[in-house]
């Protein structure tokens, strides 16, 4: 049996169905064999794919370029901690930052976070999220970005998998969809095929599944090609948890690519012409992928404003600072008053000599202090927080209408690069925060007693070792985790595919043939 193609690559010869004409499952199959044979040998299949086949090695290079230039960091913040902390500072974690010392002995408490292999494929925000996170008794301090700006490649976007796809792919699949009913139509061939044994449902899903086949080929090969060339370039992404990782972000771009080729069909099937099917589903796509997104970010900043972190960040040492320095000035009363000393002179003798005398006093004080401290602190936290969330899920609503935006998130989440991972880092660093607080900074070794111009330590209890205080504890990277995270996006992304679907064969089922 065999089909012929007349000025147009979705269109069948529908002499071939006249004799022994198939129906159910074996019409479909052959309508879908027709679909693939007659997609792959098309121009605009060939010329995506192939740019899609090209670009992919480039992206994966790029990616793995800032990758191990961030890896390179990692290593270097590494290699300091652990030599501040094989120092007095890991045997007697004071919790003071010295202002006079060359490197602040709080170094020792830091969290690092090492960068992402899949930042190769999906860039995400790997390189925009602090390298490390710094605790001290005024709270979380965020460090700087892992990767510095780089003025025209931040203007222009980054390449990756994931911009390939989402781009290009979703591009074709829109391309190949357009033309599969309204094209046929105008050829006068849709009404004849439809006159043999072939139900309308049975065309369209042979339609359907020829197209997903045909889509999911390029993005197996961008896949592989990526693997490939991530492991030549020594980037490791075959260990099972990764590789777990990579298969459910290539399930996901599938996906997607199937809505956006579902989209193609119910549109073809509810318009009379092939050209007003590509203008109008041009639109979508323009609008969808490359319009919404940035707009959302655009709308929720300007309707729901935050302050940046350095902003907050000076409000809450501004803020620890006032109440700091009035303490300091009272435990110099108590200090002056134990121990005789006049305005301007300290002794740390006098200190000890007095030591249970000032400490009683002192103790009352460093509570109220701290008490103070942490509700200033909470209360600028949780402010910031909440104008924060008001701003993403602002963002989030108006991302939801774009099947490219849902897409993009869930990549970004699956590979660990996106909004999500970051909260998962945030999240524990507030735990390491709090559990630091419970057994260091509102309980302080020692205390700052500011008498007039002069000031000094004094050691209230013994400095705990950095092996006696609790460990960072990580987010979790591995599949499970990611994909429960990426879940809603990929949720959203399902809804739309089934939407467009069900759509198309309503449509299609009362389309006027003549």
């Amino acid at each position: 049996m065999s089909a012929t193609v007349v000025g147009n690559s979705n269109v069948l010869n529908p002499k071939s169905f006249v004799v022994n004409a198939p129906s159910g499952r074996s019409a479909v199959l052959m309508i879908a064999g027709r679909e693939v044979t007659e997609q792959l040998a098309s121009f605009r299949f060939l010329i995506i794919t192939f740019l899609v086949i090209g670009l992919t090695p480039l992206a994966v290079y790029v990616g793995a370029r800032d990758y191990f230039s961030r890896l390179g960091d990692y290593n270097r913040l590494e290699t300091q901690k652990q030599k501040i902390a094989s120092g007095d500072a890991g045997k007697a974690v004071t919790g003071v930052d010295d202002p006079f010392a060359d490197e602040s002995d709080n170094i020792v408490l830091r969290a690092i976070r090492p960068p992402e292999p899949l930042s190769v494929l999906v860039h995400g925000l790997d390189g925009a999220l602090p390298e490390y996170w710094d605790f001290s008794a005024t709270g979380i301090i965020s460090g700087t970005s892992a990767t510095r700006p780089q003025r025209l490649a931040d203007v222009l976007g980054t390449l990756d998998l994931e911009f390939l796809v989402r781009v290009a792919l979703g591009l074709l699949a829109i391309l190949l969809a357009f033309d599969a009913v309204a094209g046929e139509k105008e050829l006068g061939t849709l009404r004849a095929v439809l006159s043999q044994p072939i139900s309308r449902a049975a065309l369209l899903t042979g339609k359907l599944l020829g197209g997903m086949i045909t889509l999911i080929l390029p993005l197996a090969g961008a896949f592989l090609i990526a693997l490939i060339t991530a492991q030549v370039l020594h980037v490791g992404l075959l260990d099972s948890a990764n590789l777990a990782r990579v298969g459910l972000l290539a399930v996901t771009s599938a996906l997607y690519l199937v809505c956006f080729y579902a989209l193609g069909l119910f549109v073809s099937s509810l318009v009379r012409s092939q050209k007003t099917s590509l203008v109008f589903l041009l639109v979508i796509w323009v609008v969808s992928v490359l319009a919404v997104p940035p707009l959302a970010t655009l709308i929720a900043q300007a309707v729901a404003p935050t302050d940046p972190a350095h902003v907050i960040e000076a409000r809450k040492r501004q803020a620890d600072d006032d109440i700091r320095k009035q303490s300091e000035r009272s435990y110099g009363e108590v200090y002056r008053a134990a121990t005789g000393l006049p305005v301007g002179w300290m002794d740390t003798s006098k200190y000890i000599d007095h030591k249970q005398e000032i400490d009683s006093k002192l103790a009352p004080m460093i509570v109220s202090y701290i008490s103070k401290r942490r509700q200033l602190i909470n209360d600028i936290d949780r402010d910031a927080e909440l104008r924060l969330s008001r701003q993403n899920r602002l963002a989030r609503t108006i991302m939801a209408i774009s099947p490219a935006a849902s897409f993009a998130t869930a990549a970004a989440d699956l590979a660990g690069t996106g909004d999500s991972h970051y909260q998962a880092w945030l999240g524990a660093a507030q735990r390491r925060q709090s559990d630091l607080s419970a057994v260091l900074f509102e309980n302080p070794p020692y205390v700052l007693i500011r008498n007039g111009g002069s000031s000094g330590y004094m050691p209230i209890r013994k400095a705990p070792a950095l092996s006696d205080l609790p460990t960072f504890a990580p987010p979790r990277k591995d599949a499970a985790a990611a994909f429960n995270r990426a879940l809603p996006s990929m949720g959203l992304l399902a809804l739309f595919t089934g939407i467009f679907i069900a759509g198309g064969f309503m449509a299609f089922a009362r389309y006027d043939v003549r």
